[in-house]
């Protein structure tokens, strides 16, 4: 089941190279930028809801130690099963935006790269 999986995956991403082949690099490129816009738009104040709340629910029992904010994911195991779901799902929207500046991004990468190789 595994194997068909990957094959799944080699063939959409074949699909998805031609497509960006036959796309025009200004629409790649604008739409990079739009994707980019729109990650930062849902990921930055999401990301920071997560601080605060992971904040508010850790700082209560004192096991938030100095520096906890560059490597919070790391205090997510600290949650108790009930306060995971008004943490996480911060977290979780969070992630979706960064995949989208990361998705815009590439798509804007390969806008440029289709002026330059046309």
């Amino acid at each position: 089941m595994r194997e068909l999986g990957i094959v799944a995956a080699v063939i959409i991403v074949m699909l998805l190279l031609s497509g960006v082949w036959l796309t025009p690099w200004e629409s790649l490129y604008y739409g990079g930028i739009w994707l980019t816009v729109g990650g930062f738009v849902v990921g930055v104040p999401t990301g920071f809801i997560y601080h605060v709340r992971l904040y508010q629910v850790l700082h209560r029992r004192g096991q938030l130690p100095k520096g906890w904010f560059w490597r919070p994911l790391k205090y997510n195991a600290c949650l108790r099963p009930e306060e995971r779901r008004s943490v996480l799902s911060w977290c979780y929207i969070g992630g979706a935006g960064f995949a989208l500046i990361c998705l815009g991004l590439l798509t804007m990468t390969a806008g440029v790269s289709m002026a330059l190789l046309r």
